[in-house]
């Protein structure tokens, strides 16, 4: 089934209530989207008046500028403590595993690169 966000309601404080076409509902906090590079499209999420411009398109929210974030992304930010999930999340790509074993959440998971393999110069 491909993960869609049928209903948004902005509750203040980069804080959004959502429902996902699974039936589940949860509440995903945008401050995970600030980024501190100057460049980036998503730095002007810095602004909450911004983040309130939200409208719900193609099943996910965009904002103004063409942004947008993955329906599975906003769906990580709202399930992101639920243990039952972390399988699905760290397939997705938005959990890493830390030496000690609990997941530990990549910042910004629409902007990972994947890892090169390591070279032996002979």
């Amino acid at each position: 089934m491909l993960l869609k966000i049928n209903d948004a309601e902005y509750l203040g404080n980069y804080r959004v209530r959502l429902a996902f076409n699974d039936g589940r509902k949860g509440i995903a906090d945008l401050h995970a989207l600030i980024d501190a590079e100057p460049r980036s499209v998503f730095a002007a999420f810095a602004e909450e008046a911004l983040v309130r411009q939200y409208r719900l398109e193609h099943g996910t929210l965009c904002w103004p500028a063409e942004r947008d974030v993955a329906p599975e992304y906003l769906y990580f930010l709202s399930f992101q403590n639920e243990p039952a999930l972390w399988e699905t999340f760290a397939e997705w790509g938005y959990l890493r595993e830390t030496i000690d074993g609990k997941p530990d959440a990549v910042r910004q998971p629409f902007a990972i690169e994947p890892a090169l393999p390591k070279l032996t110069l002979t």
